[in-house]
């Protein structure tokens, strides 16, 4: 749709400097063409729902795995922020509907060079007014478009629905451990035994969850040991199968044998035979295993571990 002048309304005027003459809106069109500017892409890791803007660009509203589940909106536009300014956020009727307040829902400041990011409080009343069917204003300065000038690129509640309640189930089978949580997997098998405790074997699948999803693990390095058997080749052994037990969970679940690898089991870590207690369920420490995962830096996404802050929350109390 091509970028038009429109009449502004009254909250916008009250909420503009004396200086501002023009405005430049940017809108879906009012079409079926419309309701296909959401979409959503979806993940284990990652739900994302976005609207296209035309002509200006888009808006992506973004939740990560991980224990706290966050929600946060990113405005993408073009034509990068070029001053230092600031952007409203105005929920208002569609304007094919005649009447009704306005209300400003929250606003945050802008850097420029940087993309405006806004957090949970302000994403979270942004969705509800669309949802409720308003539309929603977003106006702010930028040099480079002439000094004085209101750039406002709008989301329209026109489609909005049916990604919208994709994007809330996509959140319900978000995984909940990110990177920093899997990383370094301390796991403790059953007494003299290849297999892991029930609380152990579930934080297993966790992580080979996760790593499923997150394509930039490539290492695996497995360490198991064991001194809850009497004799010292015993022992060796036991932490051999036990390596190896582990190594087959990760293998099952699509992992090459060449990213795993098993750290040889030292013996002389183990006590003599003749310095051995009596054997003892009570030591788990006795029969653990670590293990460790790397990734390519390459293929790193940031995101997924960065903490979601609450930008423009205090201003949505205004």
């Amino acid at each position: 749709m091509r970028r038009r002048l429109f009449k502004p309304t009254a909250l916008l005027l009250a909420l503009l400097p004396l200086t501002a003459t023009a405005q430049i809106r940017y809108a879906a069109p009012i079409d079926e063409t419309a309701g296909t500017l959401w979409s959503n892409s979806d993940s284990k890791l990652v739900c994302m729902l976005i609207h296209d803007i035309p002509q200006f660009g888009h808006v992506d509203f973004v939740t990560y795995a991980g224990r706290d589940i966050q929600t946060s909106m990113q405005v993408v536009p073009k034509l990068t922020v070029s001053s230092d300014a600031e952007m409203r956020f105005i929920s208002a009727k569609p304007e094919w509907q005649s009447g009704g307040r306005e209300y400003l829902l929250g606003r945050i400041k802008l850097y420029a060079g940087f993309n405006p990011y806004v957090g949970p409080t302000i994403a979270w009343k942004v969705l509800s007014e669309l949802g409720n069917g308003k539309q929603i204003f977003m106006p702010y300065t930028n040099s480079l478009l002439g000094m004085g000038q209101l750039v406002v690129p709008s989301l329209s509640p026109l489609g909005f629905k049916g990604p919208y309640n994709r994007y809330i189930n996509c959140q319900h089978q978000l995984l909940r451990v990110n990177f920093n949580d899997v990383r370094m997997l301390p796991l403790v098998f059953r007494f003299q035994s290849t297999e892991l405790t029930g609380r152990s074997l579930d934080r297993l699948k966790q992580q080979i969850d996760y790593i499923k999803e997150d394509k930039a693990v490539n290492k695996i390095v497995i360490k198991a040991y064991s001194y809850d058997m009497r004799r010292r080749d015993e022992n060796i052994r036991m932490a051999r199968d036990r390596g190896e037990a582990l190594m087959k969970f990760y293998t099952e679940a699509g992992f090459k044998d060449e990213q795993i690898e098993i750290v040889p089991f030292n013996a002389l870590t183990l006590p003599d035979d003749s310095q051995r207690g009596p054997l003892t369920e009570e030591e788990p420490s006795a029969r653990n295993a670590l293990v460790t995962l790397s990734r390519d830096s390459s293929l790193i996404n940031r995101d997924l571990e960065a903490k979601t802050p609450d930008v423009g929350a205090d201003s949505a109390a205004d």
